[in-house]
């Protein structure tokens, strides 16, 4: 279990990532079509993506990902 202590942080990232591309695609949407609530989570989705970005970020960097061969490895 302590061998993937970095792994939270990259799973952050790459949630993050999603959440950046799916709410940027919502906010173009909810912009052109005038929905109100689309662009709003869109919004949500850009916020919560930027937020699972940094938190996956400060993750990886404070902890690293373990190797197998038992150091950190850093992405």
């Amino acid at each position: 279990m302590a061998d993937n202590v970095g792994y939270s942080g990259v799973i952050a990232r790459f949630t993050g990532k999603a959440f950046v591309a799916l709410g940027f695609v919502l906010g173009i949407y909810g912009l052109t079509e005038g929905h109100d609530v689309v662009m709003r989570a869109g919004l949500g989705l850009l916020a919560a993506g930027v937020l699972a970005s940094a938190y996956g970020l400060y993750w990886v960097r404070r902890c690293g990902v373990m190797s197998d061969h038992g150091g950190p490895r850093r992405p």
